[in-house]
């Protein structure tokens, strides 16, 4: 049961972050006055009840919260996660036109839920994480998505809400460093997804320069930006607006009109980031051929594994070559020779790829 004290400080910080301001406090209630932006009458004040040790203080906010959903057109039982469970709403709102009249089947939604799980835990593996690509996820982040409730739709709706951590400790503190905190990660995510999406997926030939990615870089990651497109790609490029909802200002970012063009900015994104991180570079090779894998010769995707020396350390590299390459690799392989690999190099978790082969040619030596 959570502490009546944190429930009356959460029920002030959400009037406060919602501009009421506290007029007055007396014996039992504290006074607020609405913002000027609901056009409400002078005379309006809210009675905030003021008792936190008396017994029925949860249920006299529960009927604040009551008042304010009214007002604020929200549910009331999402207000209550947020103030008396001590919780943050993240809210996926399809707003496309040609999809409100729709009812969203089962395997749409079930991959909707699935694609929000993988970005919530990569926006939480670099939060903790801190760099801008990862090939493995930390075990904070999979506690965070523990944390995480995520409630199916109602029928007909296209908007699906996920409970998120607040302030429980994702990463503890320790000698050296201070705790990470659910909200610390929710506010990364929108920070991270209001700038993808108001910098780079409306960009017209997007291009970052360096001077671009220095200054925005504390919202750069590869993975993060990877798993929003693939959300976005799954919901049929349908626009999107994100939010969250706490005892804080609300936070929200929407898309609008997407394409595969506008998604594709994405890609491009992720390739300039790991070509300035040397993850990605044109380059060729000498190595030996380790390992040859066909399922049909005559295609162009016969895989080759080089063992090569890449930046002074031994690593193998993925090829694939087409029948004519593959032969030459055959030959290499049989005869202990080395082969000279031309293209561009792309770094993987374990290993590297040659993701545009320019030539593959067996050494004579």
């Amino acid at each position: 049961m959570m502490n009546n004290e944190i429930i009356y400080k959460n029920i002030n910080d959400l009037l406060s972050g919602r501009n009421w301001t506290l007029a007055d406090t007396k014996s039992k209630y504290d006074i607020y006055l609405p913002p000027q932006d609901l056009n409400f009458e002078n005379s309006y004040k809210l009675f905030l009840y003021n008792k936190p040790d008396f017994s029925d203080y949860e249920s006299e906010i529960i009927k604040i919260l009551e008042i304010l959903s009214q007002i604020y057109k929200e549910d009331p039982d999402e207000l209550a996660s947020i103030v008396i469970e001590d919780r943050q709403i993240l809210s996926l709102h399809i707003s496309d036109d040609d999809k409100l009249d729709e009812r969203p089947s089962i395997p749409f939604f079930d991959n909707l839920i699935h694609k929000a799980k993988e970005l919530l835990q990569e926006n939480a593996n670099f939060t903790v994480m801190q760099q801008a690509h990862l090939f493995d996820r930390c075990e904070e982040s999979e506690r965070y998505l523990n944390y995480c409730n995520f409630f199916k739709n109602d029928k007909g709706s296209l908007i699906t809400k996920i409970q998120l951590p607040n302030k429980e400790e994702i990463k503890e503190s320790n000698l050296f460093n201070k705790p990470i905190t659910g909200n610390s990660i929710n506010n990364r995510l929108m920070q991270i997804t209001k700038f993808i999406n108001d910098k780079i997926i409306t960009a017209d030939n997007y291009e970052p320069d360096d001077a671009f990615l220095l200054k925005n870089q504390d919202n750069i990651s590869v993975n993060v930006s990877g798993k929003l497109r693939e959300l976005y790609l799954g919901v049929d490029l349908a626009d999107m607006e994100i939010t969250l909802n706490s005892t804080e200002k609300k936070q929200t970012t929407f898309v609008k009109n997407l394409t595969k063009d506008s998604v594709e900015n994405l890609n491009k994104f992720s390739k300039v980031i790991r070509e300035r991180m040397k993850e990605i570079l044109d380059d060729q090779f000498v190595g030996k051929v380790v390992k040859l894998e066909s399922k049909d010769i005559e295609s162009d995707k016969n895989k080759v594994y080089v063992l090569a020396e890449i930046k002074k350390i031994k690593k193998n590299v993925l090829v694939y070559l087409d029948s004519d390459d593959y032969q030459t690799a055959i030959e290499a392989h049989k005869n202990n020779k080395s082969v000279l690999v031309n293209g561009t190099i792309e770094k993987e978790k374990t290993q590297y790829k040659v993701t545009e082969l320019k030539s593959f040619k067996k050494l004579s030596e």
